[in-house]
């Protein structure tokens, strides 16, 4: 491993990628930040290519994969305040990396090229727009096994700052895919395939997803948007309404809790029959 380099201040042009992220994004810049020790040592750890880390002193010695930054810079920052003056916010988690990101196969693409061989359902997101519901939901896909998330083309930026924090590196562990027509590649997929879509809504037709005792081999769960959940169309595109029961009094769940419940179901009915 290297050395870390020493920069000569805050307006040294190695840091600029770090500089000033609260107000701008590295959106169509092919990169992204990921904070904090977990998330930056999941994506050490993944295959996403890495351009340096930038890091405190404190936070170095905190560091427990070193071993991971062969031939990668990193680039040390005195203290909290000489960091937080490079990012221009409060900043207490002392390491940054920026990660390299690339186009991603698109949602037929991705699915038909993956390894299928171990089973697990697949999580379907038309349009998912807020990062931390985004990011929460990619963190229950990767703690519950599911085989990958399929973008539509609304979703917001699954490599946002925010929506890699809450997910906790989560974007980094599951496979991910983006949609240039998600109503088309799902219908390609059902010809190349047998699989079955469920649409998750609120609805009293629905079937309750603790009577399902049988998954099929390829399981997809289709959820809906944050606000107006799935539309008519999306609605159209399944094969089967699915509800999970609840109160009377609370009408919704959040998101990424959506998920987790149908992917820790999907696996409890799989594994304990």
């Amino acid at each position: 491993m290297n050395e870390p380099i020493r920069p000569n201040g805050p307006d040294d042009p190695r840091l600029a990628p770090y500089r000033n992220l609260r107000e701008r994004t590295l959106r169509g810049q092919s990169l992204f930040i990921a904070e904090g020790l977990l998330v930056v040592e999941r994506l050490l750890r993944s295959p996403w290519p890495v351009e340096s880390v930038c890091v405190t002193s404190a936070a170095w010695q905190r560091c427990t994969f070193r071993e991971l930054l062969c031939d990668i810079p990193v680039y040390m920052i005195d203290d909290n305040t000489a960091m937080e003056t490079i990012v221009g916010f409060e900043f207490h988690q002392g390491i940054l990396a920026l990660g390299q990101s690339r186009i991603l196969p698109d949602c037929a693409q991705g699915v038909l090229a993956s390894d299928r061989s171990t089973r697990g359902a697949w999580v379907v997101l038309p349009r998912a727009t807020q990062p931390d519901n985004l990011g929460l939901a990619f963190r229950s896909a990767a703690a519950l096994h599911a085989q990958g998330v399929l973008l539509g083309q609304q979703c917001c930026d699954p490599f946002s700052r925010r929506a890699l924090r809450v997910s906790m590196g989560g974007v980094l562990q599951v496979p991910v895919f983006q949609a240039v027509d998600l109503g088309q590649e799902l219908a390609l997929l059902r010809r190349s395939l047998e699989m079955t879509l469920y649409a998750t809504v609120l609805d009293d037709t629905a079937v309750s997803l603790y009577a399902k005792r049988q998954w099929p081999e390829q399981t997809f769960f289709l959820f809906g948007n944050e606000y107006d959940g799935l539309s008519a169309e999306e609605i159209a595109w399944a094969d089967e309404k699915l509800v999970i029961p609840m109160n009377l009094n609370v009408d919704s769940l959040n998101l990424g809790v959506s998920v987790g419940v149908f992917l820790y179901e999907y696996n409890r009915s799989r594994f304990l029959g």
